[in-house]
């Protein structure tokens, strides 16, 4: 793929359709794009605002004020919608935005940890973990071109 189209798109297409004998799930090979089939206007409203800042430590306290709907029950409408709660669609967000810097950049990851808005390592790499399955390091060299042929 990568010989006749890009980097990006073979990536894409392992992530699409490889499968790895050797793990126990999938979780690698997730491709997070925000579930948005849902009616409910106002959470679709809160998910746009929380894709368009990634970067930014989001109070979901503050967000649900700014739409003028209490806390838990934008808290309940949201998980209806989307299946997630606020917070695990913001960690969402957040790690897919650092699987893309993991796999087209040099960055370190204290760098890509800080440009999708953790400052605390241990928590951005459980984080990370936990939605793929790997740590922000074994996905770095599992999928970056530089890092695969050496520098």
């Amino acid at each position: 793929m990568e010989k006749y189209y890009d980097r990006q798109t073979a990536i894409f297409c392992s992530k699409v359709f490889q499968i790895d004998i050797g793990r126990q799930n999938q979780s690698t090979f997730i491709i997070f794009e925000g579930q948005k089939t849902h009616s409910d206007e106002l959470v679709k409203k809160a998910q746009v605002y929380m894709e368009s800042k990634p970067e930014e430590k989001i109070s979901i306290e503050h967000l649900a004020a700014s739409l003028a709907i209490g806390r838990r029950n934008f808290d309940r409408r949201f998980i209806k919608a989307t299946g997630n709660t606020p917070t695990e669609y913001l960690q969402r967000i957040k790690v897919e935005d650092a699987k893309k810097s993991f796999e087209t950049s040099r960055r370190t990851i204290n760098e890509i940890m800080y440009e999708v808005g953790y400052s605390d390592l241990k928590a951005f790499r459980e984080v990370f973990r936990k939605i793929t399955g790997l740590s922000p390091l074994e996905y770095r060299n599992k999928y970056n071109k530089d890092v695969l042929q050496g520098g």
